[in-house]
């Protein structure tokens, strides 16, 4: 996945008083209708230690010749599974078993898979890649994964485990199949080679179990493996595999649309659940206590904690309360129509207006790869109206592309485009204000919006976007201002509309604006997001100092200052705002930011 661009503003950005930025999220699919998922007839599961209920025990045993049964209570294990139960130290009877377990037990009303090599139905392998064949895993002591130990065991792979199964069954048309791999390939990997290879491995699996029969197809992708508390503290190899996890979920997902495209031309229609388990996991460590955890961060096994209250049992696996999460999403997969992605289709920023590098200047950037025709207005007198003190009284806009090349420019719309502005239905108010109307293609842009003759005053940015069908998207918009004191602070507006919930990244930047020349950066900038009702739903401050952290991480959009603040944020529809103030009332230039993670 190409990560979220980032606006990039001249350097003769305004230092404004006040900024308010907004944009609209809308998604175009049906809306969300819960509903039954299929009577599925049993589950299959293919995948690794995150669904092995029992076939690394059965094999270590059968290795060692009884010495050795791992995991187990031996080894402070669940019996045959990667995480923690009611005997285990500590333990905890809330939840029970592997995700796909609590699935059919909980939420499919199913009995819950049993490891293979007993007979049973799940033939995933603590270790396994989404390879062919075999591979040699060292085990006993903290699996990372499998990386050191007294005994070495031979792990069937994903593409053994299906060959096995389709050697040794008739495929069932009613069962709901669960291929989920790549991690170990992942963490043996993580070079971009290697994550298209392993994405291109998975969705081969499911098209060798769909060219088999199989009608129901439950396909994962992997968390932000950069967040396990195994690489905790070490910055280079949490970078990697975060980076590496969110290209994997950018490319299986292109990679399934082909498979389903290809099976589509040969009449094979099977139903294929996607199941985002990386925007699982991003929510979750964004704001832990909303899904009952206090450490997203830290492993809970021997520890005196209540494991419940953990998101990982030991340095790779999570609890089975975080078992539950997954399986709780994995039904809303199986029950909840897609939604498509929201879209950003209006933005705007109020600034005042000064001199020279004062100006004022709005960012976006158009995604996709179509045109994208967008209405531009540059307004000043009809703020009066809404109790704007000191409007700008002759606004002037100018257009640039991210080569800083001017591409339209107009002071008082009515004298170019008059006719076109006329038929949006939404022309300025005020003669002396400006429009622009532009088609174009992905891209950065920036709009600066000045006074004719030298004049000043609080005046106000907007970009519509005209035509939302197309497949082109406005995102990624900043704002750049002073932060003083008091009521003198930078402040971006934002509106979620309807569909799922996005997922956004909100920061306040100031240390990191120097090497640009920016004079008298803002040092140490809080943020702060609020609702529609004024209600305070996320505060940050050093974006490194919580348990949110590892959420930011996995987004890779950390600010490079351990100073600057950075909120995630799952969010539903509504309005919302984001306040960047200077710690102990410190003032200086700041910037604010807002993504929306696709």
């Amino acid at each position: 996945m190409s990560l979220p661009f980032r606006a990039q503003f001249p350097l003769h950005a305004t230092r404004c008083a006040q900024a308010l930025i907004a944009f609209a999220f809308l998604a175009f699919a049906a809306g969300q209708t819960f509903g039954q998922a299929p009577a599925f007839s049993q589950i299959i599961v293919f995948g690794d230690s995150l669904s092995d209920d029992g076939n690394v025990k059965d094999r270590t045993e059968n290795t060692s010749g009884g010495v050795v049964s791992y995991p187990s209570g031996n080894y402070n294990y669940a019996n045959g599974r990667f995480t923690n139960s009611a005997s285990t130290s500590p333990g905890s009877p809330v939840f029970v078993g592997t995700w796909h377990e609590q699935l059919a037990q909980t939420f499919l009303g199913l009995p819950a898979a049993t490891y293979s090599l007993g007979g049973g139905t799940d033939s995933a392998f603590g270790g396994a890649t989404t390879k062919d064949g075999t591979s040699e895993r060292t085990v006993i002591s903290n699996p990372t994964p499998f990386g050191g130990g007294q005994l070495t065991i031979t792990v069937n792979n994903m593409g053994k485990q299906i060959s096995d199964y389709l050697a040794s069954h008739v495929v069932d048309p009613n069962a709901l199949y669960i291929v989920w791999g790549g991690g170990n390939d992942l963490f043996d990997d993580d070079s971009a080679a290697s994550v298209s290879a392993t994405a291109s491995r998975a969705a081969a699996l499911v098209n060798r179990l769909a060219l088999a029969g199989a009608k129901y197809i439950l396909v994962p992708n992997v968390p932000p493996l950069g967040v396990v508390p195994n690489y905790l503290g070490n910055e280079p190899k949490m970078g990697s595999l975060n980076a590496a996890s969110q290209a994997y979920r950018s490319q299986l997902n292109a990679n399934l649309d082909s498979t389903v495209a290809a099976l589509a031309v040969q009449g094979i229609t099977p139903t294929i659940y996607r199941l985002d388990v990386w925007a699982n996991f991003v929510r979750i460590t964004a704001n832990p206590f909303a899904y009952g955890f206090g450490d997203v961060q830290n492993s809970s096994q021997g520890h005196s904690v209540v494991p419940d209250n953990f998101l990982f049992w030991d340095d790779i696996h999570p609890t089975t309360s975080g078992h539950y999460q997954t399986a709780k999403d994995a039904n809303r997969a199986l029950t909840t129509p897609p939604v498509a992605s929201a879209k950003a289709l209006n933005l705007a920023a109020r600034i005042n207006v000064g001199l020279g590098e004062n100006v004022a200047i709005g960012g976006f950037i158009v995604t996709g790869n179509v045109n994208k025709r967008v209405y531009i207005r540059g307004l000043g007198p009809s703020l009066s109206s809404n109790g704007v003190p000191n409007p700008l009284l002759d606004p002037t806009i100018e257009l640039f592309d991210g080569a800083n090349s001017s591409l339209m420019k107009n002071d008082n719309w009515r004298t170019t485009q008059e006719a076109e502005i006329m038929a949006t239905g939404n022309p300025p108010k005020n003669n002396s204000e400006s429009a622009i109307i532009r088609t174009l293609p992905p891209g950065r842009y920036t709009v600066v919006l000045a006074g004719n003759g030298g004049g000043t005053g609080n005046g106000l940015i907007e970009v519509y976007d005209l035509d939302a069908a197309a497949d082109a998207t406005l995102a990624n918009i900043s704002a750049r201002g002073f932060v003083g004191t008091n009521d003198n602070v930078l402040i971006g507006g934002f509106i979620i509309g309807s569909g799922d919930e996005a997922i956004v990244v909100v920061r306040a930047i100031g240390p990191s604006l120097a090497p640009a020349g920016i004079a008298n950066p803002l040092l140490d900038p809080t943020i702060e997001l609020h609702n529609g009702n004024g209600d305070a739903i996320g505060f940050n401050d050093d974006w490194k100092g919580t348990q949110a952290s590892s959420a930011i991480r996995a987004t890779q959009l950390m600010p490079t200052d351990d100073r600057e603040a950075a909120i995630v944020a799952s969010l539903p529809p509504g309005n919302y705002t984001a306040v960047v103030r200077g710690k102990s009332n410190a003032t200086g230039v700041a910037l604010v930011e807002a993504y929306r993670i696709p």
